[in-house]
């Protein structure tokens, strides 16, 4: 692995950047951090300028994170036989077994190229509806295009892949991810709902409507908090997870290791490589312009043709202002925690390229 080091007063911008993020009223918050193949280099909280402070230990609402650690789950079931990436998901939900449909894989569901649409979770959550009506709805969704003919990031296929898992291990998603991820990394803040014993330390979600704008249409607290206790509820297996920068700093340096991390192994480097692997060329999912191509492994998110980091890096954001980028040509892992539902990604870019800045 190439000797990379990071010039320190260069990485001392990129935190400044980010607290001055906060201090602009660009993010309410900012848990900013940088790690390495031997261990975190940085990690630091910008509290809010108004409200409690909140320290590096907080607990955060992941959003699309969770996907990358679903899939890492679910590819080492595969690895160990118990699962398969290219059975037809009705194996396991025959619920899909229906005339005139295709059948849909794990791997369709892993590289968002099943074909169905997406389920409106804000109209949902209005409506009251729990997970197994988010199920139900998914399951209900017609198919809008051949499975593997087209890349469109969906979240609520998820659903369907966490439902044949559990199915096919008779485990609840959750003890899977558990089992299989992360009690081997030592990642004890990460669940789908903090409360029972981590409700002290969970950082605060502001919501805009779910595809919105921060700023002026931010919902009041009351509704802002009746929609996030409801989208715990939903316990989405593609966007549910809450968790903290160590655990996310784990998990980074985990994949940074090939797979293995202080000497515990929860992937086989092959499988690393396969879920790391860019699926989204050859047009498959090109917008025309480079800049708005997709770039997608499975579960995982490529750099685009802006982005300095190398062709091997990989990471997710999240619609809650969230980002984990891995980068082993640079040993470099990036985690960018906020609380913002719709965040653009423009601030999380500008304090990415920052670190990048201070590789050396």
């Amino acid at each position: 692995m190439p000797a990379h080091r990071l010039d320190t007063v260069a990485l001392d911008r990129a935190f400044a950047l980010a607290a001055r993020q906060v201090e602009d009223g660009v993010v309410p918050f900012v848990i900013l951090g940088v790690a390495n193949t031997a261990g975190t280099i940085r990690l630091e909280a910008v509290s809010p300028k108004d409200g409690a402070p909140l320290g590096v230990g907080a607990v955060c609402l992941l959003a699309s994170i969770t996907k990358p650690i679903v899939t890492t789950a679910v590819i080492r079931l595969v690895g160990d036989g118990r699962f398969s990436l290219t059975a037809p998901l009705s194996t396991w939900l025959p619920e899909l077994d229906t005339p005139g449909r295709p059948p849909i894989t794990a791997w369709h569901v892993l590289t968002h190229t099943t074909g169905l649409g997406e389920v409106d979770i804000e109209e949902l959550l209005l409506a009251g509806g729990d997970r197994a009506e988010l199920l139900r709805r998914t399951l209900a969704l017609p198919q809008e295009a051949a499975p593997g003919s087209r890349f469109k990031y969906v979240t609520c296929t998820f659903e369907l892949l966490a439902e044949a898992v559990e199915r096919a291990t008779g485990t609840p998603l959750e003890q899977v991810l558990r089992d299989e991820l992360l009690d081997p990394l030592g990642m004890a803040d990460t669940r789908f709902d903090p409360r029972p014993d981590l409700a002290a330390r969970m950082a605060p979600v502001a919501v805009g409507g779910w595809g919105g704008a921060p700023g002026p249409q931010l919902l009041d607290p009351a509704m802002a908090s009746l929609m996030v206790r409801g989208y715990i509820g939903l316990r989405m297996a593609g966007g549910g997870l809450w968790s903290s920068a160590a655990d996310l700093l784990r998990f980074g340096r985990a994949m940074l290791g090939g797979g293995e991390l202080e000497g515990v192994r929860v992937l086989a480097p092959a499988f690393v490589d396969l879920a790391t692997r860019e699926v989204t060329v050859d047009g498959l999912g090109a917008a025309g312009d480079p800049l708005a191509d997709d770039h997608y492994a499975i579960g995982w998110g490529k750099p685009g043709a802006a982005s300095p980091a190398s062709a091997s890096a990989f990471g997710h954001g999240g619609m809650s202002g969230t980002r984990l980028w891995i980068d082993p040509a640079h040993d470099l892992v990036f985690i960018y925690l906020t609380g913002v539902w719709g965040l653009p990604t423009q601030p999380i870019d500008a304090a990415q390229n920052a670190v990048y800045a201070a590789v050396r």
